[in-house]
């Protein structure tokens, strides 16, 4: 028998390392706010609250992932982590969290790359 991964994605952000995890409470959240996850590409990419959209999927995530001792984020902390020099890394790693989450928690091929570029100092970690 083998072992269930917690399909938690590990990423660093400003030196501290985070976890984002697409659980089934974030995936119901999402299926209320956007109808489903089908229609993340949209909510990140078009439309005026395009930004509050990313803030709002980031801090969910986010508040997945985190151990049960951390205290929960709020939007206006994650807010404060966002700036535009990461944002499209913060698009891509919530794209990849979703992909490592599907896969059982194994990395693929697009996530390998992820941390190159290392701007605004957010890299992709996965030790599984």
């Amino acid at each position: 028998m083998s072992a269930i991964k917690d399909g938690r994605y590990e990423i660093e952000l400003n030196g501290k390392k985070y976890h984002m995890l697409f659980s089934l409470n974030a995936l119901d959240e999402i299926q209320d706010k956007f109808g489903g996850y089908d229609k993340l590409d949209v909510a990140m990419s078009e439309g005026k609250d395009m930004i509050k959209n990313i803030r709002w999927l980031f801090t969910l995530l986010l508040n997945e992932g985190r151990a049960d001792e951390e205290p929960e984020l709020t939007e206006q902390q994650v807010g404060k982590l966002i700036h535009v020099g990461n944002l499209n890394q913060i698009k891509g790693s919530i794209i990849n969290a979703f992909a490592y989450g599907a896969t059982g928690g194994e990395e693929t091929t697009d996530e390998a790359g992820a941390s190159e570029g290392n701007e605004g100092n957010m890299t992709s970690a996965q030790e599984n």
